[in-house]
């Protein structure tokens, strides 16, 4: 029971930020699970379940805008780097519960460094390393940790097209990825996964619930304000993450 409550609170703190900002869900959701206890593996797993509802909702309503040929390589191109970064995902955590808090930590910072230095301003077409190396990177981010998806949030942004465009292109992305991560973190992780994907489960109500309250929140609050804010607590919680196996008994 307190394993569910833990995992309930977490995902709703996420999806009010997922709902309020329209990211960083997953940035939010799998250092807190670590720090309450869960394993890397298994806080990917349930975030997971997570990202699942909200990106197959999301590709649903805008199926429309989805432009299918200009997803196909960025597709291959992560699913050829997800098996390596669940490899990774099971080295770092079989290593030390530790050293995946603090791995995850220092990916956050790593992260809202990118973001921060390599705002481009949108182009109506980059070179095609950037593909690349956005959708590689993606990939394997996806299966270290389950945050693939800033790197490829810069890749989107970097382009001139509208936001509908936009949000279609990732939400179809993001969903597609969530069958093939399941599968290698089960193949490569074992049993334990399993057990978190039905926390995830059933915790589905704290994701409608706390995406209905971000976006209520957004409605009232300046995008900067709520993005300031966002990013604030990302730092402190990601230094948490870093710093917090010191401090253990």
């Amino acid at each position: 029971m307190a394993q569910y409550l833990t995992v309930f609170a977490i995902l709703l703190a996420s999806s009010v930020v997922q709902g309020a900002v329209g990211f960083a869900g997953g940035l939010f959701a799998i250092p807190l699970l670590i720090l309450a206890g869960f394993s890397l593996a298994e806080a990917v797993s349930i975030n997971m379940i997570a990202s699942t509802v909200q990106n197959f909702l999301g590709a649903w309503r805008l199926r429309r805008d989805i432009d299918y040929r200009a997803a196909v390589m960025p597709t291959i191109l992560r699913f050829m780097a997800l098996p390596l970064g669940v490899w990774t995902l099971r080295c770092v955590g079989s290593a030390s519960e530790s050293l995946a808090s603090q791995v995850v930590g220092g990916i956050i910072l790593a992260i809202l460094a990118i973001q921060w230095i390599f705002s481009v301003p949108p182009q109506d077409k980059l070179h095609w390393g950037w593909e690349i190396a956005a959708f590689l990177g993606g990939g394997y981010l996806l299966g270290l940790c389950g945050m693939g998806g800033p790197v490829m949030v810069l890749w989107v942004m970097a382009h001139r097209w509208p936001i509908k465009r936009a949000k279609a292109f990732l939400y179809y992305l993001f969903a597609t990825g969530m069958i093939p991560q399941a599968i290698f973190l089960w193949l490569f992780i074992g049993q334990s996964v399993v057990i978190a994907f039905w926390l995830g489960v059933i915790a589905i109500p704290a994701l409608v619930l706390g995406m209905l309250l971000g976006l209520k929140i957004a409605s009232y609050l300046p995008d900067h304000v709520i993005r300031r804010l966002t990013v604030a607590v990302l730092i402190l919680i990601a230094v948490s993450a870093i710093v917090a196996p010191y401090f253990k008994t």
